[in-house]
């Protein structure tokens, strides 16, 4: 499997993870029946898991994944080039 590949699974799984701990989070809030201890490891849990989040979007980003024009052959820089 190639790098993009799995920088966007980590991407996935790391969202999913935001996901998990925000609804965790939510959940202990409503319910009212949480420590504090267990609330604070939650957001620590969800502030990793946000920064991970950050750091592979970034990532792509960087790589190029969000240029659609280098991946369809450049087609959109020889239209450039003939005008």
């Amino acid at each position: 499997m190639d790098a993009m590949g799995q920088l966007r699974q980590l991407r996935a799984v790391y969202a999913g993870g935001v996901v998990t701990w925000v609804f965790c989070l939510l959940l202990t809030v409503v319910q009212g029946d949480g420590s504090a201890r267990q609330t604070v490891v939650l957001l620590g849990l969800l502030a990793a898991f946000l920064v991970l989040l950050l750091w592979s979007t970034w990532c792509l980003w960087e790589a190029g994944a969000r240029r659609p024009a280098d991946r369809a052959g450049g087609t959109a820089n020889a239209q450039v080039e003939r005008t």
